[in-house]
């Protein structure tokens, strides 16, 4: 795409990971006019209607660029509208932990990024997604001591401490891990587990190189990952981080690994907040419908699915 092309539209969180408002946003405007190329900035988070209406007229508009500045939640905040467009979406990582961006092999400088999305040497592969709650996501979604982690963490803790703000606050939670009683229903199969987290994924990693849940999970395999852990003391989870680190989870008899090609629904006897791409989403019951190759995003020509 040549850039007389382009008419782009970036949404930017400036609480995002350490995003510094002036400082991020003064790199990006000199490279799109440096490259004469109309941009638009809407500073983020909105309520979802509202970005709801700006995608909706940028697409009226022809803008055939959209761009997700910040973390992992800004990223699945606005590709949520753009599900089903074929408008492409540039990824801005200024966040805390930019699993997405890693998972597509991402630079996570910001000018580099900059010059994959407006250069020549990029391409746009489709990825899946999932419904839930009435709105898309792309990471994962989960149940048990991860909702309570996140929902500890705050903001400035986050931009002073980055990924270590989550450890602390997990290494806080450990001695009150608790094992829930959930009912499984997936793909026409149903179970009933004893779980302290239920995880549904989209990308192989854990969080931090080189935690990988398994080598073989894929944005575009039109699967997700289903992982029940049963971790009830702080040796149960040195052992899970153990075999996750020598790539041997699949072995580990406190994960089970399941895949969910259609739905998955889980709902727990006491109820349970969610998370899902790192914000607080909701309780149990949570029904996700999945949603192959439904997203199209921008990446390096050399990435390979």
């Amino acid at each position: 795409m040549a850039n007389t092309e382009i008419k782009a539209l970036l949404f930017y969180n400036p609480k995002s990971g350490s995003s510094r408002l002036d400082h991020q946003l003064e790199i990006i405007n000199k490279h799109f006019s440096d490259k004469q190329i109309p941009l638009e900035t809407i500073l983020v988070p909105k309520p979802a209607d509202e970005l709801k209406t700006i995608v909706d007229k940028a697409v009226a508009e022809d803008v055939n660029l959209v761009m997700a500045a910040g973390g992992d939640g800004t990223v699945s905040m606005v590709s949520t509208h753009l599900v089903g467009t074929n408008i492409p979406l540039g990824i801005l990582p200024l966040g805390t932990g930019n699993l997405l961006a890693r998972a597509l092999q991402i630079p996570l400088q910001l000018e580099k990024t900059l010059d994959l999305i407006t250069g020549n040497g990029q391409k746009t592969i489709n990825i899946d997604t999932f419904k839930m709650f009435d709105r898309f996501f792309v990471l994962n979604v989960s149940v048990g001591v991860s909702p309570e982690v996140m929902r500890s963490v705050n903001s400035s803790d986050k931009q002073r401490l980055g990924f270590f703000a989550y450890l602390f606050t997990f290494l806080q939670h450990l001695l009150g891990l608790k094992i829930h009683r959930v009912i499984i229903d997936y793909d026409q199969k149903r179970s009933t587990h004893l779980a302290s987290e239920i995880l549904i994924t989209n990308v192989a990693t854990a969080g931090i190189e080189p935690l990988s849940w398994s080598d073989d999970i894929s944005l575009t395999d039109g699967n997700l990952d289903l992982l029940v852990f049963r971790a009830k003391s702080l040796r149960d989870v040195l052992n899970l981080l153990v075999s996750i680190f020598s790539k041997k989870g699949r072995s580990n008899r406190e994960i089970k690994f399941f895949q969910v090609k259609d739905y998955c629904k889980i709902d727990s006897r006491t109820t349970l907040q969610v998370q899902a791409d790192g914000d607080i989403v909701g309780e149990t019951p949570l029904d996700v419908k999945v949603y192959p190759g439904s997203l199209s995003v921008i990446v390096d020509s050399d990435y390979e699915l």
